[in-house]
């Protein structure tokens, strides 16, 4: 490494030591890389790192997210790639000799448990996938009402195997369903609404105790909603994508239809804190540059 701000001890003891453990040179670079943005953001060499200058760091970042010039997996990146920097120096500073600032400390660590947690939210499926998806589920009438609830309605899975077809309530203003845990009931858009109507009325199951049931009459379980989706992929030719991410589009989807945090967090059973990790621009150019020919904000009826 050759940069300015990088102390001999950096660049000399710990970094040759750092990068043995890393056979891929491109793996090495991006270390280095991001090692020398943060150093010329705090203008210090890294030893000398205090935990004010991780925070604003980070706050630096989390702003080029909001503008949407840099995405929130790139940011996960950076703090993980400097984190297990940090770490490395603290569990070998005694064997190494390694003299550091009196605020030295992986301060990064602090930041890892709300980044997984965003990491799992904000994974989107690619509209066009969502498209193939629905596609190949027209001929099972459960998985396409299952796929419906989930990207429509912004059901979770755990929501949808406890469902009951009693509990869909038709209103003035519309059809909602009050799943078990939510404080507030869901709305069911029109179309969405459609699609279940159809199912309920083709299976006969509008008065029957479990909306879904499997092949052996048992109501389903999460692992039955796992391998549903993994099948449809494996039928889609698209990646294997979770139930969880599904209901983020409708998230992202809603986001992008101008609802506002309110509105989605409505819809998706959460609070307004969480659902700022659904503002995803990146999602919302795609659908807006693709929304002329694919499923988007409503699904139509399978064909038959």
């Amino acid at each position: 490494m050759n940069d300015s701000y990088a102390s001999d001890t950096l660049k000399d003891v710990i970094w040759p030591e750092f990068l043995a453990h890393f056979k891929s040179e491109t793996t090495k670079a991006s270390y280095e890389t991001d090692l020398i943005e943060f150093m010329h953001f705090m203008k210090k060499d890294f030893l000398e790192m205090e935990q004010k200058d991780v925070a604003e760091y980070f706050g630096y970042l989390q702003e080029k997210v909001k503008a949407g010039s840099l995405k929130g997996s790139t940011v996960s990146k950076k703090i993980r790639e400097l984190h297990s920097l940090a770490d490395y120096i603290i569990q070998n500073q005694q064997e190494m000799g390694i003299m550091t600032g009196t605020e030295f400390a992986d301060w990064f660590a602090e930041y890892l448990p709300g980044l997984e947690r965003q990491e799992q939210f904000t994974q989107t499926v690619p509209i066009q996938d969502l498209d193939r998806l629905f596609q190949a589920a027209e001929e099972d009438a459960m998985a396409y009402t299952i796929l419906v609830l989930l990207y429509r309605a912004g059901l979770s899975a755990t929501e949808i195997v406890a469902l009951c077809p009693e509990d869909f309530g038709q209103y003035a203003d519309g059809v909602y369903v009050f799943p078990a845990g939510r404080k507030e009931p869901a709305y069911i858009p029109e179309d969405a609404w459609k699609i279940v109507e159809q199912y309920l009325l083709e299976t006969g199951r509008k008065n029957e105790e479990t909306l879904f049931l499997n092949s052996r009459n048992q109501p389903l379980n999460l692992m039955y909603i796992s391998r549903m989706l993994k099948k449809l992929a494996q039928k889609a030719g698209t990646p294997s994508y979770s139930a969880r991410q599904i209901r983020s589009s409708c998230g992202a989807t809603l986001y992008v239809y101008g609802a506002d945090s309110a509105q989605v967090a409505s819809s998706l059973g959460i609070t307004r804190m969480q659902v700022k990790r659904y503002h995803n621009l990146s999602y919302r150019d795609q659908i807006k540059k693709e929304a002329g020919q694919l499923v988007r904000l409503s699904v139509r009826p399978p064909r038959t």
